[in-house]
């Protein structure tokens, strides 16, 4: 029986989908699987690349011990974890004699890139690839000749194609989410422990429910995939692959199999207080599934449910049917209200479509916690008037709601990347992308202090109006106040911290405050950064 080591740095939820599923697949089928998870996030990335992140050396000494006796050490990691992966794999090669495995979009998308720090790439999907290359390293067999594994072979890459796509997301396992071979990088205990449900309990995001209090809640997915086509998310990049074979890139569970797998984490872990859908845009389902999974999720689980949507895939009676379910909470990607930046980003929805999205979900505030809407920034081909647009379309949508705000990054291989390295707007990728942070601090232009004002729920529509007519946009752009939008920020955020302490103090929620003070004394503590 071939041992496999998964090493996964993550975000700090802890979900990694990817790796579970392996987890859990790969025990199916009679190999022994351990996983290590690296949680961290990426906010103490710069602008300029400039900042690096590395893992302690002791944690890279545990981890190797963890993993010494393996056939095969696999590391899945999304772009913006490139440097870790660098640091886990070059120490698995020079201190061990084990053969390392990349996986994970990045490597399926940049397989001879892959091949330069790793033995072997898995391009596609892991579940059947991988059982066959530990059942070749088992028998001793040819290591070469896996499909959608590449390697190479006397100096030349060996491109064995794509792994194939999963036909029946029913026939997997959940995602393992059972502790027993699973272990983490704890901060608080300063190395590598085993996974157990007190540390998972601390590692659950908390999100805010109508009562105020956060709730932990359980991030799982229902399917593979997007419907949609954005010129920016490597999704698409990756269907792209797949496309004309016998399976479609985007499919679903059925609504048993994710009750049954909501069902057995719930009896696992009684703390859990909420289910988070991190599909893409669940809203995508036809109504029928939808109206079986609310039927079943009422019945069998009854938690505040929380979900994404999409303008073009949000309808009244999906929306109403999971409401009476237990949905609380709709998250809709809006990215930008310019017509020429809609095109560029392959967003087909229009104004109109948009607002009647929101209005869906402001009909329904008695039920449902003010949205948050999706937007991207920082585009180079974006003008003042395309960013003039986007402030516009943000102050006709009713409040409350938030914003997420997004800088936007590069992905490799996608459509905006190709666009962008043809017009030789990229130089350096590690550091332009690999290293680049989500968010980006807004520029100091009339637009961008708008959209800053848009994130304040009680500023009245009258005066928006009025910081939005010809005449006070001209002024503005004219006088060009940098010093005002300087002091706005640095003001508009101490109010803000200012408001979420006094309601966390008038609710009782300590909790809320000493994590706010814990996590700025630690400044992302699970990673060891560098300048470089």
């Amino acid at each position: 029986m071939a041992r496999l080591t998964l090493f996964s740095p993550t975000p700090p939820d802890l979900s990694a989908f990817g790796v579970r599923s392996l987890q859990a697949t790969l025990k199916a089928a009679g190999h022994d699987v351990r996983l290590v998870l690296f949680p961290g996030s990426i906010g103490l990335l710069q602008e300029d690349g400039s900042f690096v992140y590395r893992y302690p050396e002791r944690v890279v000494d545990q981890a190797l011990e963890l993993a010494r006796d393996s056939d095969l050490i696999g590391v899945s990691f999304f772009t913006n974890y490139y440097d870790r992966a660098v640091q886990l794999t070059e120490a698995v090669r020079a201190r061990l004699t084990v053969p390392v495995i990349w996986g994970g979009i990045h490597a399926t998308v940049r397989p001879v890139e892959a091949l330069n720090h790793a033995d072997f790439v898995c391009r596609g999907e892991g579940e059947t690839a991988l059982s066959q290359l530990l059942a070749a390293l088992d028998a001793g067999g040819a290591t070469d000749a896996v499909a959608g594994v590449w390697t190479r072979r006397a100096g030349a890459v060996v491109d064995n194609g794509l792994a194939p796509l999963v036909a029946d997301l029913d026939a997997l396992p959940f995602f393992d989410f059972s502790g027993v071979d699973q272990y983490v990088y704890a901060p608080e205990a300063r190395g590598i422990v085993p996974l157990t449900a007190d540390i998972l309990a601390r590692t659950l995001p908390r999100v805010p429910s109508r009562t105020g209090r956060l709730l932990r809640v359980y991030r799982t997915m229902t399917d593979r995939g997007c419907p949609h086509g954005c010129a920016y998310c490597n999704v698409p990049t990756v269907k792209e692959l797949f496309r004309g074979g016998p399976v479609p890139y985007f499919r679903n569970r059925g609504v048993p199999h994710v009750m049954a797998e909501l069902r057995a984490v719930l009896a696992r872990y009684p703390f859990i207080e909420g289910v988070q859908l991190f599909d893409d845009t669940f809203f995508s389902r036809r109504l029928d599934w939808l109206e079986a999974f609310a039927a079943a999720y009422k019945k069998d689980v009854g938690l505040p449910l929380y979900c994404q949507a999409s303008p073009t895939t949000l309808e009244a009676r999906k929306l109403d049917v999971l409401i009476d379910a237990g949905l609380c909470y709709v998250e809709m990607g809006i990215q930008t209200g310019s017509p020429a930046m809609r095109r560029r980003f392959r967003r087909p929805e229009t104004d109109d479509k948009v607002l009647a999205g929101a209005r869906l979900l402001h009909d329904r505030r008695d039920r449902l916690l003010p949205p948050d809407y999706h937007v991207i920034l920082d585009a180079p081909w974006e003008t003042f008037e395309d960013r003039l647009d986007t402030v516009r379309l943000l102050a006709r949508l009713p409040k409350p709601f938030g914003l997420a705000i997004a800088s936007l990054v590069y992905f490799p291989e996608t459509e905006l990347y190709r666009q962008a390295k043809a017009e030789g707007r990229i130089h350096d990728e590690e550091t332009e992308i690999y290293r680049r942070p989500f968010y980006i601090p807004p520029r100091r232009d009339y637009p961008s202090f708008l959209l800053y004002l848009l994130t304040f729920q009680r500023i009245p529509k009258a005066l928006y109006a009025a910081l939005l007519s010809p005449g006070v946009v001209r002024f503005f752009t004219r006088a060009n106040p940098v010093w005002l939008y300087r002091l706005a920020y640095p003001l508009g955020e101490a109010a803000r911290l200012a408001a979420k302490g006094a309601t966390a103090l008038a609710g009782g929620d300590f909790s809320r405050i000493i994590g706010y003070f814990r996590r700025l004394v630690r400044r992302d503590p699970v990673a060891a950064g560098r300048k470089g």
